[in-house]
């Protein structure tokens, strides 16, 4: 899995360190503690820094979701969310842009 994907992805934990992913792969997991995760449908995340996007240490999951369709719920009240959070710091910049001094501008 590359960079090309979304920061989201919904997966389904099929066994123990064995998941499907979003394009119906078989993929092995592992979490940050180490502990298998239960069966069922995750949402997935990483940080935005994160190129490779691996199920892996740096992999966030969120769930267990029984149904498939509550987990696509998930993700997008995650992608609205996220989508709210960029909007807002992005006007508390621009606000604060505008009100810098020229040197406080330079250096940012």
């Amino acid at each position: 899995m590359d960079a090309d994907y979304d920061i989201f992805e919904i997966v389904a934990v099929i066994r123990d360190f064995w998941l499907v992913d979003a394009e119906s792969y078989q993929r092995k997991y592992c979490t940050n503690h180490g502990q298998t995760l239960a069966p069922g449908y995750y949402v997935v995340n990483w940080p935005e820094h994160i190129r490779a996007r691996r199920f892996n240490d740096h992999a966030a999951f969120h769930g267990p979701f029984k149904f498939r369709k509550e987990a696509q719920v998930a993700l997008e009240w995650m992608h609205k969310t996220r989508e709210l959070l960029l909007t807002r710091f992005s006007e508390v910049s621009s606000a604060a842009a505008l009100n810098a001094t020229p040197m406080e501008v330079k250096k940012l």
